[in-house]
């Protein structure tokens, strides 16, 4: 039975008044959550022109969690390694890249410390669930882009993997705040998440996760893809990437996978990217035809 508080709460989020406006809390905050101390190494070796694979298989070697995942991401038929993948090195520079497994790195450790609720809509089993396909399918989906607009696979697999890392942010700063706006999105499941949090919080997810990447200096693509991938008409610098993962989530909803309200692919995105909707459904069901290794990555990083 829904209370009187209840009632008062919906009344308000709907007349248009943002029921928790959390948007100037956030702005009067003096204190960041700081980078993980693994995310910044990770960070130092993106920055070095001249760091080697095995610099980065001693620093993803620190956390084993992390390690079989990358062993178990390797592994997955889609890459179609027809040899053994006996050792990080060999996953990396055999079957995955440098690249791809840095910015695996990158992402995983730094949404490693949040820890939010599991089992609520916008909880961590969700979060990661989304966070890995997206990272998987974005990859995939980079490589069949024209060359002139096509990101590296690295770059599309980490834009992929935090583009919703303002729930974890919020999950983080907000808990109280964040079971609620769990609550409402519980109460109107059709509805879109970002208009939702709008009424409810008076911000959106996408706003809040680029705000703390941006302060961790996290690469610019990355914070574009995580403000703007539910907007279908953004064309600014770096739109490659939110478009991407826009048509990304679209893709995961088909398969009861993420936030996003519509697994409806928008021409404009699809002539923007100069994929075909066949083309990219192929690409997308391909991914989730071997789902099991990426279900269980979900399952790892959630617990």
């Amino acid at each position: 039975m829904t209370t009187p508080a209840t009632h008062a709460q919906v009344s308000q989020a709907q007349a248009g008044a943002p029921l928790l406006n959390i948007k100037s809390r956030i702005e009067r905050l003096d204190k960041l959550p700081p980078m993980p101390e693994m995310t910044q190494k990770i960070v130092q070796l993106n920055g070095n022109p001249d760091a080697h694979v095995n610099e980065l298989v001693k620093v993803v070697e620190l956390d084993p969690s992390l390690a079989a995942q990358i062993m178990r991401y390797a592994t997955s038929p889609f890459f179609s390694y027809r040899g053994k993948v006996d050792s990080l090195h060999t996953a990396i520079t055999r079957v995955l890249g440098y690249n791809t497994v840095l910015n695996l790195a990158l992402g995983a450790t730094a949404a490693k410390p949040f820890r939010i609720p599991r089992n609520v809509p916008l909880g961590l089993d969700a979060f990661w669930r989304q966070a890995v396909f997206s990272a998987a399918i974005a990859q995939a989906l980079s490589a069949a882009l024209p060359s002139e607009i096509r990101p590296p696979a690295g770059m599309a697999y980490l834009a992929g993997l935090l583009h919703n890392f303002g729930h974890l942010l919020l999950g983080h700063l907000f808990k109280n705040e964040f079971l609620i706006l769990n609550k409402f999105i519980s109460r109107e499941p059709d509805k879109a998440v970002e208009e939702i949090e709008l009424q409810v919080i008076g911000t959106d997810h996408g706003s809040i996760g680029a705000w703390l990447m941006k302060a961790w200096r996290m690469p610019e693509e990355v914070i574009v893809a995580a403000r703007e991938h539910h907007n279908e008409d953004y064309r600014g610098e770096h739109a490659v990437y939110s478009l991407l993962i826009l048509l990304t989530d679209r893709l995961l909803n088909a398969h009861d996978i993420g936030d996003a309200s519509s697994s409806h692919l928008p021409l404009p995105v699809l002539e923007f990217l100069e994929i075909g909707e066949y083309q990219a459904v192929t690409i997308a069901t391909r991914i989730m035809d071997d789902c099991e290794n990426l279900h269980a990555m979900a399952r790892q990083f959630a617990s």
